[in-house]
C-alpha cells in the first residue's frame, strides 16, 4: 500500500512555502509515493480568490516544473463551486483504492480543524501531514493529533495575503518570495494590481 499526499489551496499566488514543504513531505522517512496539488476553484475558508484560475493554475505549473513526485489535479476547479476537503479525499480514494490517502496542512490548519465540514468523518478515514508554520506551537491536546505525522522542519514565514499587498504597494520586495519565473508571470500579467 502506498501513501498519497493531497495539498489543497488556492495558490494565489503559489509562493516559495508552497513548494518547501512538498518537499519536506517527499524526503519524510514514510515515502510518500507522490504529492497532488488541488487547485481550489473557491476555497470554503476565503472570501475569494484574487487571480483568476487560469492564471493560479498557470503559477502552478510554473513553481512545480522539475518538482520530482508531484502533479497538479484540476478536480475542485473543474465542479465550478466549493468542494470540501473531505469531497476531495474521497475522490482520491475512488481513484486510488489500494493506497493511503493523506492531507497536507499546516500547523495552524491544525487547530482549526474543528471548524471543518465533516471533519470527524475525515479524521476517521483520512490522516494529516502537518507541516510546521513559524510562531505555531503544536499542543499535545490537540484533538486529531493521532491522525498526525508531524514534519520536524518549519516553512518559511511567507503569505499568498502579504505578497498581494505587497504588489498593490508596488513593493518590489515580494520578489524575494516567489520563483523567479512566477515573479515574471505576475509581472508580465499585472496581477494583483
Amino acid at each position: 500500500m502506498s501513501k498519497i499526499a493531497i495539498f489543497g489551496g488556492s495558490f494565489d499566488p503559489v509562493h516559495r512555502s508552497h513548494i518547501q514543504l512538498v518537499k519536506f513531505v517527499l524526503e519524510l522517512s514514510c515515502n510518500f509515493k507522490k504529492v497532488i496539488f488541488v487547485i481550489a476553484y473557491t476555497s470554503p475558508h476565503k472570501s475569494k480568490q484574487y487571480a483568476n484560475v487560469d492564471d493560479r493554475i498557470a503559477m502552478l505549473k510554473i513553481a512545480t516544473e522539475g518538482l520530482p513526485r508531484t502533479e497538479i489535479s484540476l478536480y475542485e476547479v473543474l465542479k465550478k463551486k466549493v468542494i470540501y476537503s473531505y469531497q476531495t479525499l474521497d475522490y482520491f480514494q475512488s481513484l486510488y483504492p489500494g493506497d493511503e490517502i493523506y492531507m497536507i496542512i499546516g500547523s495552524d490548519s491544525l487547530l482549526e480543524l474543528h471548524t471543518w465540514k465533516n471533519i470527524d468523518y475525515l479524521a476517521s478515514r483520512y490522516k494529516f501531514v502537518v507541516v510546521k508554520r513559524p510562531y505555531i506551537k503544536i499542543k499535545k491536546d490537540v484533538k486529531y493529533l493521532d491522525r498526525c505525522i508531524i514534519v520536524q522542519n518549519e516553512t518559511e514565514n511567507i503569505s499568498s495575503t502579504e505578497i498581494r499587498q505587497m504588489i498593490k504597494e508596488d513593493s518590489k520586495k515580494f520578489e524575494l518570495f516567489l520563483d523567479k519565473k512566477v515573479y515574471n508571470y505576475i509581472v508580465k500579467r499585472r496581477l494583483y494590481k
